[in-house]
């Protein structure tokens, strides 16, 4: 384990390059190497992949990543931060460092660029011989806690078909990725997440594993990419429009929430699109499990 997880490295680091952590941009830098070492023990890292981190920050996570995985795309917007990671991690071959904001990213390009690196050289950290073709893409970040959503949904919304995620969120965002219908914290976000993959929490993280410390409770969510059971059969773009407008109206019935002025179908299609799909009128959008948005969205747009 490197010294860049080490707190004494960190503000040693940050003193030296006149920094101070920016609440804006949402800086929490992880200085714990317990926490590290679950964070990439649960990535089921072999070597063959290329791993996207967001916000390495000071690279405690990133100098772990280097080590055992076989490419690293790390994405950093701040100016500093590239400048101390550069004379940190050195120039690393397998290294695709970035200054620049994760939720405009590019990232098909960004894993086109980073597959034409050459791969990390077995025996120079854990891991297995690269394999031929096309490398696997993964996620394994610290998210910044400002920027969480927009940055999850610029990774899922993509096209990029990951194969797994971790990711370090504040406690009530990971629960929030795994909340089931009819739980208060339940939403779009939750369904964009459960139409992408199957969301769990594996850590739980306090606030002391960070510098400087945040007035919440973090946690570890692992994501497992797959396609979800009967999604192909309904255009994506129609489901998130179903979806998006229940719950901006999440304390209207479906009923109404679904007649709203501007829906992409008929309003008087509304109560015999909810009967075909078998729910309740008076349900409401936290209700619903992705089944039944789909089965939803198919009798909407059929009518």
């Amino acid at each position: 384990m490197g010294d860049l997880a080490h707190p004494s490295k960190v503000r040693a680091l940050a003193q030296a390059h006149d920094l101070r952590p920016s609440r804006h941009l949402g800086q929490n830098f992880l200085v714990d190497e317990n926490i590290v070492r679950k964070i990439i023990a649960a990535a089921h890292l072999n070597g063959t992949e290329t791993v996207v981190e967001v916000g390495p920050g000071f690279g405690a996570l990133t100098q772990e990543l280097l080590r055992a995985a076989g490419r690293v795309v790390a994405v950093e917007r701040d100016p500093r931060l590239v400048q101390i990671l550069r004379q940190e991690l050195g120039s690393p071959p397998h290294l695709l460092l970035v200054e620049g904001d994760a939720r405009w990213a590019d990232w098909p390009r960004l894993l086109e660029e980073a597959h034409a690196l050459p791969p990390r050289q077995p025996g120079s950290g854990a891991g297995g011989v690269p394999e031929a073709g096309e490398p696997r893409a993964k996620v394994v970040a610290n998210l910044p806690y400002a920027v969480t959503a927009p940055v999850l949904v610029s990774l899922l919304e993509s096209g990029v078909a990951w194969e797994r995620g971790v990711i370090m969120v504040q406690r009530e965002v990971a629960e929030r990725l795994t909340a089931p219908p009819g739980s208060r914290v339940y939403g779009a976000l939750t369904c964009l997440v459960t139409y992408h993959a199957d969301a769990q929490i594996v850590a739980r993280v306090p606030p002391t594993v960070f510098w400087p410390p945040p007035q919440v409770e973090s946690a570890v969510v692992a994501l497992t990419f797959r396609p979800y059971p009967g999604a192909e059969d309904v255009p994506r773009e129609q489901l998130f429009t179903v979806i998006r407008l229940a719950f901006q109206q999440r304390r209207k019935s479906l009923r109404q929430a679904l007649k709203t002025r501007g829906a992409p179908w008929s309003r008087d299609g509304v109560d015999h699109a909810l009967a075909q799909a078998g729910l309740d009128p008076l349900s409401r959008a936290e209700d619903l499990g992705l089944d039944q948005f789909l089965r939803l969205t198919e009798a909407l747009f059929a009518f």
